[in-house]
């Protein structure tokens, strides 16, 4: 049977005795900066570069550090952190730290993009306080040397450029680092990624020729370059193909060798009326193949470079998407995440039309997008 309180404090009283634990209206305080450089024996700067890894401290003393704020459950204050972003955003950044960006060596060094790459990492990270060096990966440089080079200077955050083939990266000391991958091409381990949407800027690319008239594209690609982006922009193609063309498919040309002979040899067998490559190797062959551009056949390209201006194609925006690595590795910094992600973050980057010279003008047609 419900008992029936009389008054507001006999019903507190018997609340009281139903509660095993009182709270007694007092709220934990939170470990500050100075109580840990109080614990530690080191000064609230010292602390603070070790908890966002910049340089100034030793690796014991950063370790200790963190160790011990992990312990204490420190926790920066996020109002005080953004008081502080927005002091800085009205002055020029300090210095900071140093970055890696870590490229692959190439025989012929003919790979323009890791150019543009750069020039976004450094435009991005001279705003954000940071410098980026560069390390190229080689017969003069392994990667377990480059690792031990990377500690010695101080340097805890690397953006790894795409690698020559699709695969792991093995001996790198990743626990030590934050680490951020270009492109795909890295598949051990998982680390967070900036990439340019491949599958997305297919599509735009198909529609694009779709509104300029073009109903039998055909796409050459290296196999290597296929596996670097994970069969994405082929998938697209093929996506585009069976859901939305009406025309008679064009087989795709995929092959670890193009050479001229194959690629015209293919043309003329399977008449397209576009070529899609990121190559633009291929748009040569086909006009000494005795093809006019964009006359008798079109020319568009999924890697649109400032070296071809006059190339019509897709901008993957390599600049954009080296600024996008870098925001991504600074947050790690900041946060003092190192090593392997146990969630990887995937940021995508859509690219831009170019119109340049190598397609007719559009017809006005437009078709929705898939």
């Amino acid at each position: 049977m419900m008992r029936a309180y009389s008054t507001r404090r006999t019903w507190r009283r018997e609340l009281d005795k139903t509660n095993a634990v009182k709270f007694d209206g007092r709220v934990p305080t939170p470990v500050t900066l100075q109580q840990l450089a109080d614990r530690l024996k080191l000064s609230r700067a010292a602390v603070s570069f070790a908890l966002r890894n910049q340089p100034g401290v030793s690796d014991a003393v950063r370790q200790r550090v963190q160790a011990l704020a992990k312990t204490l459950g420190y926790r920066m204050n996020p109002l005080v952190a953004a008081h502080m972003a927005h002091i800085r955003s009205g002055r020029t950044p300090r210095y900071r730290a140093t970055v890696a960006f870590v490229l692959f060596w190439r025989p012929d060094r003919s790979d323009k993009l890791h150019q543009l790459y750069r020039s976004g990492m450094e435009t991005r990270a001279q705003e954000l306080g940071y410098r980026i060096e560069e390390f190229v990966v080689g017969p003069e440089l392994s990667v377990a040397r480059l690792a031990a080079i990377l500690r010695s200077r101080g340097i805890n955050g690397a953006v790894i450029g795409p690698l020559l083939a699709p695969g792991a990266f093995a001996e790198f000391a990743w626990e030590k680092f934050a680490t951020v991958t270009i492109g795909y091409s890295l598949r051990e381990p998982e680390t967070h990624r900036a990439s340019f949407d491949h599958f997305g800027g297919m599509g735009k690319l198909l529609e694009e020729l779709a509104r300029r008239g073009y109903r039998r594209p055909g796409l050459v690609l290296p196999t290597d370059d296929d596996e670097r982006v994970m069969h994405l922009s082929v998938a697209r193609f093929l996506a585009w193909q069976h859901l939305e063309s009406t025309a008679r498919p064009v087989p795709p040309l995929l092959a670890p060798t193009l050479t001229p002979e194959t690629i015209v040899r293919w043309a003329r067998r399977h008449r397209p009326d576009v070529v899609i490559s990121p190559r633009h190797a291929v748009r040569t062959a086909l006009e000494q193949g005795g093809y006019s551009i964009p006359d008798e056949i079109g020319f568009a390209t999924n890697c649109w470079l400032p070296s071809h201006p006059a190339c019509s194609g897709i901008d993957q925006n390599p600049r954009a998407l080296g600024a996008a690595a870098v925001e991504l590795l600074v947050t790690q910094l900041q946060r003092n995440e190192l090593g392997i992600p146990v969630d990887p973050q995937l940021t995508l980057l859509q690219g831009r039309w170019i119109e340049g010279a190598t397609v007719r003008p559009t017809t006005g047609a437009a078709r929705p997008r898939g």
